[in-house]
């Protein structure tokens, strides 16, 4: 059986020391965006409180409009600048079970979608801006990401797909140990924090899987 340990730890150095710190370490820096996500719910906040981090996320629709501002993967439109936006609603099947889970849509799809949402029972949660970096170092099945959180702060996410069939504490400390050979200073004892649970209760709330 596969479980996915994903690291979230809050950083206290500056962007661009671990951007640099990257680079050092043969990264390469694949996509940056910018990304609004909102979450509706239609649970009370009493039943939320005390759900771990990754069962708030799944009993949200989460509304997003990611735009996409540089990186290796992303080529400039005519005059230099980027212009890739995307616009999708995850766990759309809460709301209609005929739905995938996931759908990326036009942007006049996606305002009448939210429309009909927010008048059907359901009410905004959470509402979340990032600026998001992602690095990749040689083959590596996931991207290493930095993220400039609204609120939260610089939070470094990391899993690796290498790692799904180990125990999820093992994971934890196999991740701790890659990022430390690039460079990072992490302590196997440090637990990474959950974004929704902190902009829920009002303190930071923290575990050792950010996506558990």
């Amino acid at each position: 059986m596969e479980v996915v340990v994903e690291l979230g730890i809050l950083l206290d150095g500056d962007l661009d020391y671990y951007q640099d710190l990257l680079e050092k370490a043969g990264a390469e820096n694949e996509f940056n965006c910018e990304t609004h996500d909102r979450y509706w719910t239609n649970k009370t906040y009493d039943e939320l409180s005390k759900m771990t981090e990754n069962q708030i996320k799944m009993s949200c629709i989460r509304v997003r409009d990611c735009n996409g501002i540089g990186g290796t993967k992303l080529k400039p439109k005519k005059g230099g600048l980027f212009k890739k936006v995307i616009y999708d609603v995850d766990n759309l099947f809460l709301y209609d079970n005929t739905r995938k889970k996931r759908e990326k849509m036009d942007k006049k799809q996606w305002k009448e979608l939210v429309s009909v949402i927010e008048n059907n029972g359901w009410y905004e949660i959470f509402d979340t801006f990032k600026t998001d970096f992602q690095y990749v170092i040689g083959d590596m099945k996931s991207r290493i990401q930095l993220q400039e959180i609204d609120n939260i702060g610089l939070v470094l996410y990391y899993d690796n797909p290498d790692y799904y069939t180990m125990p999820a504490d093992l994971q934890w400390k196999s991740l701790v140990d890659e990022l430390n050979s690039y460079g990072f200073n992490l302590r196997h004892d440090e637990q990474g924090i959950d974004k929704l649970r902190t902009l829920l209760l009002g303190y930071d709330c923290y575990s050792y899987n950010q996506n558990g």
